[in-house]
């Protein structure tokens, strides 16, 4: 006599709720699949890539994502597959660490931490785009340009909100310097060759480019919403297709109106360019720096003053780390200094290495001045790069071939800047920025609230092997270059070294991964731009 459980209709529901199972495991997947797809999209529009214009509709997935999600659970998770998808895209040149063989590593050592680093990276920024996708869904939010009452309680306008929400968490909190954070993957730097748009940064920043850009990513969100009538949480409600299209409409009049600002300020902050300048492009490779041929500093002298002859008397810049020695302790490499200072009618501009009375080291920027001496002001890098320049106090509990990460010319890290300091030469005043802190919109804003009347960023990209990062690192600096309407030099040791002009022109490039002598033509101006002076944070 058969029992309960082996009853045709038993098994029927059974085999039912397997099939309805695996369905239901599918659709998962391919939800997750395509918003994982949407975040690598909007990632094209990196620097380097150059798909600029996928970033005026690529957050739309994402919003709309978490405008239906079912709850806070669902749009963390969805916001973390998109971020994290975005990230890997973006900084993919983090696998251009490898090799890493002037660490110790072997080639299938090397790629493994070339991509963990990679991975690391991309989850820890796709855990920020998973808190705004959270605080965006617990939010009252609605759709909309003005905030609305409804049963008693305000709802903030999702126009406003939702872009100031992206700035706050991705711009600020989540990459901020004290969390580790890096704010490498802005959205804004995607545009930093669209010369009409960006020049409103003199007013609103980079950082207001941002907010333009996921303002009229909601705007477009919201009139899909609205077509669709997809069934959505409050967040890109409105009351009617006219009520979208209205909102689209006073967003793109909101966006013309700032990018009209930005070229009345341009017409005002006219720097004629009357200075001679140049790059001095080492080209010193990290193999050649850590593993093949370890240069001395005669070496390094010879090589530089093989190129420096042919500059025209002015500025000219060498790269950081150009001396990876304490200059303040080579009295020979200083004479040097002086002597060709001199004799060629050059300020220069030096990356070293400095240390104050207690022997704390500096990434440093030195100024050498065409009559013959070493300015008493040096620049300390006030941005520390995590694990490349200073070790984490977490790191300390890890093992020892971890700790190994973190190497630098001084040994064991450098100290952290606290102060802008700028170079008074009689040609100028030259505020310096060293490798990462062109990143820092308040960095640059102070050290030209400082006197800065020219920015130069000195860096050293050769431990990334040639990869698009150095384009990402020149996106970075023509914002900066338009938030202050100041000529910006970025000199790189194994290029690409670039003079920007005030409205964010890239003027002269040199090649990738030669020796160099990049010559052109700055200006300065003693103006401080609205941005310049409330951006202070």
């Amino acid at each position: 006599m058969p029992t309960i459980s082996d009853s045709p209709s038993k098994k029927k529901k059974k085999k039912s709720g397997a099939v309805s199972t695996g369905v239901d495991g599918k659709k998962l997947f391919k939800e997750y699949f395509l918003i994982a797809l949407s975040g690598g999209l909007l990632g094209l529009s990196a620097p380097g890539i150059n798909q600029w214009y996928i970033a005026w509709f690529g957050a739309v997935p994402l919003l709309i994502a978490i405008a239906t999600s079912s709850g806070i659970k669902q749009a963390f998770l969805r916001g973390f597959t998109f971020g994290t998808a975005y990230n890997l895209v973006y900084i993919s040149w983090l696998l251009g660490l490898q090799p890493l063989n002037w660490l110790g590593f072997n080639w299938w050592q090397g790629g493994l931490l070339a991509s963990a680093a990679w991975i690391i990276c991309s989850v820890h920024q796709g855990l920020i785009t998973a808190l705004f996708a959270t605080i965006a869904r617990l939010l009252p939010i609605t759709g909309g340009f003005f905030p609305k009452k409804t049963s008693g309680t305000f709802s903030l306008p999702a126009l406003l909100a939702v872009p100031l929400l992206w700035i706050l968490v991705h711009n600020f909190i989540g990459n901020a310097h004290d969390a580790l954070g890096i704010p490498w993957t802005m959205i804004e730097y995607s545009q930093y060759k669209q010369a009409y748009l960006i020049q409103c940064a003199s007013i609103i920043g980079g950082v207001g480019i941002g907010f333009l850009l996921i303002m009229w990513n909601t705007a477009l969100a919201t009139l899909l919403i609205t077509f669709w009538k997809k069934k959505c949480s409050k967040i890109l409600n409105v009351a009617s297709h006219e009520h979208a299209f209205y909102d689209a409409l006073c967003t793109v009049i909101t966006i013309t109106a700032f990018v009209a600002g930005g070229f009345y300020v341009q017409s005002q902050n006219e720097v004629p360019a009357t200075l001679n300048a140049s790059v001095l492009q080492g080209n010193i490779n990290i193999d050649m720096q850590k593993t093949e041929h370890r240069y001395t500093l005669p070496e390094l002298w010879q090589h530089y003053t093989g190129l420096v002859r042919n500059a025209n008397p002015g500025l000219c810049v060498w790269t950081e780390g150009a001396l990876p020695a304490y200059l303040c302790l080579e009295p020979t490499i200083q004479s040097d200094l002086k002597r060709l200072a001199k004799h060629q009618s050059l300020d220069l501009v030096v990356g070293s290495i400095d240390r104050d009375a207690l022997g704390h080291p500096y990434n440093s920027a030195y100024g050498i001045t065409s009559d013959g001496s070493i300015l008493t002001d040096v620049y300390h890098k006030r941005y520390l790069v995590p694990y490349g320049e200073y070790t984490p106090w977490l790191v300390n509990y890890l093992p020892e071939w971890i700790k190994r990460l973190t190497n630098t010319p001084a040994g064991g890290g450098y100290t952290a800047g606290r102060v802008p300091v700028v170079l008074r030469f009689k040609s100028g005043v030259v505020a310096p920025l060293v490798c990462f802190e062109t990143l820092s919109p308040e960095l640059v804003a102070s050290s030209v609230r400082a006197g800065g009347q020219l920015l130069v960023n000195i860096s050293d990209l050769a431990w990334f092997h040639g990869s698009i990062i150095g384009d990402q690192m020149n996106a970075f600096s023509v914002m900066r270059a338009v938030e202050s309407r100041r000529y910006f030099i970025f000199a790189a040791n194994t290029g690409p070294s670039v003079i920007i002009n005030p409205s964010g022109h890239m003027q002269k490039i040199s090649p990738l991964n030669k020796a160099d002598l990049l010559l052109g033509k700055t200006g300065l101006n003693s103006k401080v731009t609205p941005f310049d002076r409330w951006f202070v944070f």
